[in-house]
């Protein structure tokens, strides 16, 4: 079993908290092991609970068809979420839960080296500063801001779940994931240095 297997084996196993009594199923990341580009959303819903996979309800319809847009599929990327277990319908996760499942995410972000992060959502925010121990504002004030912490890219969105709520955002999302997945293409090709330099970013430093 390769590190990414245990970990999704742990995943699958864990009692770290009281959301391990209702699921179905644990969610694991899934994706291309040697992504340069990481998605973090919330929570699965039901279809991801369902399914043990992330993204395979409405908003992962929604993000499936805007990655095409901008020339990307899943198989380009590392899908993940910031808790593993379904919280109870129409509650968002609490800060408890998100601290159980910081450790996996964590992992992740170790094994992947990813150049680009994304998290989507306050959520994903919030999980992502807790792990790599910085602080930054709600998704509405950074929404598509670039911000630079050593050597990952951030890049907050939107949840998915936000523009089916709200569809005048979807132009924004689809805008902001053709910019996401050109300076992912590019750093492959160039480095993420280089690329900073060259593109001109403006990048928000923490």
């Amino acid at each position: 079993m390769d590190e990414f297997g245990q970990l999704c084996y742990e995943i699958s196993n864990c009692k770290n908290c009281d959301l391990s009594y209702s699921r179905r199923r644990s969610v694991c990341g899934f994706g291309d092991q040697n992504a340069n580009i990481m998605i973090i959303g919330e929570a699965p819903g039901t279809k991801e609970d369902i399914e043990g996979l992330p993204f395979v309800g409405r908003s992962g319809a929604l993000l499936d068809r805007v990655l095409a847009q901008c020339g990307l599929s899943r198989k380009d990327l590392y899908i993940t979420n910031s808790v593993r277990c379904k919280p109870p319908f129409g509650k968002a996760p609490r800060s408890e839960h998100i601290k159980a499942c910081s450790s996996y995410l964590a992992r992740e972000i170790t094994l992947l080296k990813p150049a680009v992060i994304v998290p989507m959502g306050n959520t994903a925010i919030s999980a992502l500063c807790a792990v790599l121990k910085f602080r930054t504002g709600k998704v509405t004030e950074m929404n598509g801001k670039i911000l630079r912490l050593g050597e990952y890219l951030i890049i907050p969105q939107f949840h998915p779940a936000a523009i089916l709520r709200s569809p005048k955002r979807e132009e924004v999302f689809r805008e902001n994931f053709h910019r996401i997945a050109s300076i992912g293409r590019e750093i492959k090709d160039k480095g993420i240095e280089q690329v900073v330099s060259t593109r001109g970013l403006e990048l928000v430093n923490l």
